[in-house]
C-alpha cells in the first residue's frame, strides 16, 4: 500500500468521525433534553372510564367451574386442591381461602410470604396474589407470573371458595 492509498483511508476515517460528531451535535439541538413538564397530549380514558370491572364485580359474576378449570391448567402443575393431600411443589390449596397466609400445615413458606402470617387470604389478599406474587410478596419462591385479568383471578376466588369451610378468619 502506497501513501496514496494510506491518505485516502485516513481522510475517510476523519470525514466519518466529522459526520458522527456533526450528527449528534445536531441531534442536540434538535430534541432537548430535558423531560418536559407535563405530556403533550394526553392518552384517552378506556371506555366506561374505568379499567375493568372491580373485584366485588367480578366476584359476583365468577363461575367456580371456570375457576376449576383455568386453576387446573395454571396451578395444578404445583399445587394439589383435595382436601387433606400433601404438599407437592406448593402447599395445598384446599381450604387455604379465609385462613392465615402462610398457615398450611407440612409446607415450609419463604420467608417473604412468611412475614405476611399475620394478615388472612381474603379476596382482596388473594385477588393482589394472583395478579403478580412477586409483587404480593417480593422475593418468594413461587415463579408463577401472575394473572392480568381481573375475572381469572375472580372464578379462581370462587373455586377456592368452593374447596373452603369458611375458614378460620376472625
Amino acid at each position: 500500500m502506497d501513501s496514496h492509498d494510506a491518505n485516502r483511508i485516513g481522510a475517510a476515517i476523519l470525514l466519518t468521525a466529522l459526520a458522527v460528531a456533526g450528527s449528534a451535535w445536531m441531534g442536540r439541538l434538535a430534541v432537548p433534553a430535558i423531560i418536559p413538564p407535563r405530556p403533550a397530549f394526553a392518552l384517552p380514558e378506556p371506555p366506561g372510564g374505568a379499567a375493568g370491572p372491580s373485584l366485588a364485580d367480578a366476584l359476583a359474576h365468577a363461575d367456580p367451574r371456570a375457576g376449576q378449570l383455568l386453576a387446573a391448567r395454571t396451578c395444578a402443575i404445583c399445587h394439589s386442591f383435595t382436601r387433606g393431600a400433601p404438599p407437592t411443589v406448593g402447599p395445598n390449596l384446599s381450604g387455604v381461602a379465609g385462613t392465615p397466609i402462610a398457615d398450611v400445615p407440612g409446607y415450609v413458606f419463604s420467608p417473604a410470604l412468611s412475614a405476611h402470617r399475620s394478615e388472612f387470604w381474603t379476596d382482596d389478599a388473594l385477588a393482589t396474589w394472583l395478579e403478580s406474587p412477586a409483587r404480593f410478596a417480593p422475593g418468594t419462591r413461587m415463579a408463577f407470573p401472575g394473572l392480568p385479568d381481573i375475572r381469572d383471578r375472580a372464578a379462581i376466588i370462587a373455586y377456592l371458595h368452593t374447596l373452603s369451610d369458611g375458614g378460620r378468619q376472625p
